[in-house]
């Protein structure tokens, strides 16, 4: 059982019950791991080793090795990761405030608009009633003005009637006196043509005799 976390147990091939705990009092790091291992990973001195044992044991040792080296890159890559994954949280973050920022201004400016809004549509309300009122009034002037003009039409058909009616008095009287009239042209008319008649007459007699005057002195000349 580990008191405390991360614990690293190195575990050698074939012998499990040999397994072996990395010291706590020392730091993790490449070099004390790889020391660590390469400690307790040698035979042990109970078993012979030969030449070709120690070369598959050197080249089992630097697989580990290489192995383990690629395991720290690939943590190392996984580190840089995660460092640039925070550094653009970071970023992220930073722009989510801006924009919280940004946000909190577009609400106090529309805050303010709503406000002018709001009084600038209780100004046309109340100019809307004034007008509405004024309207009303002005609908009961016309009103006044559309009875007054009634009674002034009806007034004219009368005052029309009534001229009517006297014209057609006056009318008849000139009617009646027209017939006299005319009986007195005609009298005077006829006065003036029996006058030219009579005249005419005498000028035709006085034309006969002078006439017959002349025919005798004629004759008488030639006798």
């Amino acid at each position: 059982m580990t008191d405390h976390l991360p614990t690293i147990l190195f575990f050698p091939h074939q012998r499990k019950e040999q397994s072996v705990k990395f010291p706590e009092d020392f730091s993790v790091n490449l070099p004390n791991l790889l020391k660590f291992i390469l400690h307790h990973s040698s035979l042990s001195s109970s078993e012979p080793c030969t030449k070709e044992c120690l070369h598959k044991e050197t080249v089992l040792q630097q697989g580990h090795i290489s192995h383990l080296e690629k395991e720290i890159q690939k943590l190392r890559s996984e580190i840089s990761a995660l460092h640039q994954a925070h550094d653009q949280l970071e970023a992220q973050l930073s722009e989510a405030r801006r924009e919280e920022h940004r946000l909190q201004q577009q609400k106090h400016t529309l805050e303010k608009q709503h406000k002018t809004l709001q009084l600038h549509s209780e100004q046309l309300q109340a100019t809307y009633d004034q007008k509405n009122q004024e309207l009303l009034e002005m609908a009961e002037k016309l009103q006044e003005l559309a009875d007054a003009s009634e009674n002034l039409l009806k007034e004219n058909t009368l005052l029309r009637i009534l001229v009517a009616s006297r014209e057609g008095k006056l009318q008849s009287k000139d009617e009646i006196k027209e017939p006299l009239h005319s009986e007195q042209t005609l009298s005077e008319d006829n006065d003036v043509s029996v006058s030219t008649a009579t005249a005419t007459l005498e000028e035709k007699r006085i034309d006969n005799i002078d006439t017959i005057e002349t025919e005798h002195n004629s004759g008488n000349r030639t006798e």
